[in-house]
């Protein structure tokens, strides 16, 4: 399973999140590590606005573009979605 660079990852989850979530969704920090299956996977935060609803079927939208265009550019790895407000965003 080949693993994209994770500025085309970022590109991706950017790209897929604002689909589904409009622009509200203003960044995106993605980390790769390993899932509980010992599977590599990205965690992908998105910087969302405050007030900005943690409903599932948002994230579970946001996830499965993720994952279409994961897998359409040859990268099998899971996705894991989180929206965070800017006072959880921290630093860079």
């Amino acid at each position: 399973m080949a693993q994209l660079p994770l500025d085309r990852v970022e590109q991706i989850g950017l790209s897929a999140a604002r689909s589904v979530a409009g622009p509200r969704v203003r960044a995106i920090k993605v980390r790769v590590a390993v899932d509980s299956t010992d599977e590599p996977a990205y965690y992908l935060s998105f910087l969302s606005e405050p007030g900005q609803a943690q409903e599932a079927e948002l994230l579970l939208d946001i996830a499965h573009k993720v994952r279409d265009g994961l897998i359409a550019s040859g990268d099998e790895s899971y996705p894991y979605i989180r929206l965070v407000t800017p006072d959880e965003w921290g630093g860079p």
